[in-house]
């Protein structure tokens, strides 16, 4: 099957238990979504469909769905070929709705609720992305925590691990996500803190 992406999207393919899926990335949006093509339908049905990464609430979501619908269509399209070409194979049902991707295993992401000294209401939320290589990444940390950044709504960050030997001036790239996302920046911990602190002093 040929098919190119953009240089900026990559895939891979994950077998599934029964079927395979196609995993979409993007360079600065992290995980894009996915095509799973399920096979042994009864009636000899294969069985393709697409899910988007994002909670549908997140503006975000809605940026990756239209980068990944196309795609979703064009590899559609690919898998109907192939499958011809073989000499028809199963027949193909279709679920052309970009659904939210299939919950999988629970994962515990570090956070950090900072009070104010002053009133003790909850003043900033920290978000610790340790497993995080690029802005893409930090996207992915963002995605998973959505639905908590938006019901602390507090200001928050997302923190990618030190580029580098961990220490006071050892940077790490940080994204402020919230009430407002602002471009990913390069800071150091003691630079980030003083941020925090005058952020802590105006609160109330």
């Amino acid at each position: 099957m040929n098919f190119s992406l953009p240089p900026e999207i990559t895939f891979k393919q994950q077998t599934l238990e029964s079927g395979i899926a196609y995993l979409f990335r993007h360079q600065t949006l992290g995980e894009l979504g996915r095509i799973v093509v399920l096979q042994d339908i009864p009636g000899g049905l294969c069985h393709i469909s697409s899910e988007v990464a994002g909670d549908p609430a997140d503006p975000i979501t809605d940026t990756r769905l239209k980068l990944f619908k196309p795609l979703s269509e064009k590899l559609t399209a690919a898998l109907e070929a192939g499958l011809a070409a073989r000499g028809g194979g199963p027949s193909i049902e279709i679920d052309p709705a970009l659904a939210p991707p299939t919950p999988g295993s629970d994962e515990i992401v570090e956070s950090n609720l900072i009070p104010c000294d002053r009133c003790g209401e909850i003043a900033a939320h920290l978000v610790f992305a340790h497993e995080a290589e690029d802005v893409g990444g930090l996207e992915d940390y963002a995605r998973k925590m959505y639905s908590k950044i938006r019901e602390l709504n507090v200001p928050t960050w997302i923190i990618g691990p030190p580029l580098g030997i961990a220490g006071h001036d050892t940077p790490s790239l940080v994204m402020k996500v919230w009430p407002e996302r602002l471009p990913v920046q390069t800071m150091t911990p003691n630079c980030f803190n003083a941020d925090l602190d005058a952020l802590l002093e105006r609160h109330c």
